[in-house]
């Protein structure tokens, strides 16, 4: 059910790039690069979440339709779609875990170097985060001072390497 799966991105497109235009547009005009760099976060995060209810849509739709039908062969695709969308959310909780856990490390440093910079560089992430997470149901991918920290893709790739312990940022995932 691949049309399913490009449904799920072009409705996280389309949502995101009203919700998350509206927002940098609102930046841009107000000429604070902290909230336009939130808009296209919520742009980026809402194209990333479509990817992933696509991936679960398909999945659960194959599995139905496949059982009705009595296709074996449709059940196991849809089986393998809900595990690659199953790793691709756990994988997003994994990177915002460690994207949280990294800001509140730099805000510590900066405190403990009293590094006022360092302090309010890293609130100022940690605030575009619960921004973005809210707007974004907890799908984030984050922007910030016109730099795309994870880039995030219409083609997601399942294989990817979830260990949270690696320093590896390299979350991706629908075919």
């Amino acid at each position: 059910m691949k049309v399913v799966k490009k449904t799920g991105i072009v409705a996280g497109a389309v949502v995101g790039g009203v919700i998350g235009g509206a927002v940098s547009v609102i930046g841009r005009v107000s000429n604070k690069k902290i909230v336009d760099n939130v808009g296209e976060s919520v742009v980026d995060s809402l194209i990333y979440f479509g990817g992933i209810a696509g991936n679960l849509a398909s999945g659960a739709t194959d599995v139905l339709v496949g059982n009705i039908r009595e296709d074996i062969q449709q059940v196991d695709e849809g089986i393998d779609d809900l595990k690659d969308g199953g790793k691709m959310l756990v994988g997003n909780w994994v990177h915002n875990a460690k994207l949280i856990i990294g800001e509140t490390g730099e805000v510590v440093k900066g405190a403990v170097h009293r590094d006022p910079e360092a302090v309010k560089d890293g609130l100022k992430t940690i605030g575009q985060i619960a921004a973005v997470g809210v707007m974004t149901v907890g799908a984030i991918r984050l922007k910030q001072d016109g730099v795309q920290e994870i880039e995030p893709s219409v083609e997601f790739d399942t294989n990817f390497d979830t260990n949270p312990m690696d320093g590896d940022n390299d979350i991706e995932g629908v075919e």
